[in-house]
């Protein structure tokens, strides 16, 4: 029989190498015991990772000017069939989350409108649950009508987060 050639031995060699080293990673990386499933990062400090990159803040109270209509602790007081409008100001946040939530049974037409432009209005009607709406760093125009008054009022009082 004749001799293997020289690359042939050395393919074989490297592969069996390439075998033995992943048996040997596999089983003493198996035996390593870590908390968190093999992360060093904490429970609290992912939480906080994941809150600051994928959702954004809320709008802050003291960015909200209400025009019309009473606001007073971050709740809007609208009156029936009127018109309210809340200025949210500019911001060195990308986008900001502001909820609007009708209390005491009243529903209210949304409308957000960006002071940029560049952004697209959100218009929603009959909201009668909390809603999450962005806002961009630009700040932008809420408007709220009161369409169903809360109960024994003529008004719809709407928190603003």
């Amino acid at each position: 029989m004749s001799q293997p050639k020289p690359s042939t031995v050395l393919l074989i060699l490297a592969v069996v190498a390439c075998v033995a080293l992943y048996v040997l990673g596999v089983g003493l990386g198996a035996q390593v015991r870590s908390p968190g499933g093999g992360s060093s990062v904490s429970q609290e400090e992912r939480v906080r990772w994941r809150e600051r990159f994928i959702k954004p803040p809320r709008v802050a109270e003291e960015d909200l000017s209400a025009t019309d209509c009473t606001l007073t602790g971050g709740t809007v007081r609208v009156v029936r069939g009127r018109e309210c409008q809340v200025a949210i100001a500019r911001s060195d946040e990308r986008v900001r989350t502001v909820n609007v939530e009708p209390l005491s049974g009243s529903r209210v037409d949304v409308r957000l409108v960006p002071v940029g432009g560049a952004a697209v209005p959100a218009r929603l009607e009959g909201v009668d649950e909390r809603r999450e709406l962005d806002v961009p760093e630009e700040g932008a125009t809420l408007t709220l009508t009161c369409t169903v008054a809360a109960r024994n009022t003529s008004e719809c009082p709407v928190r603003l987060r």
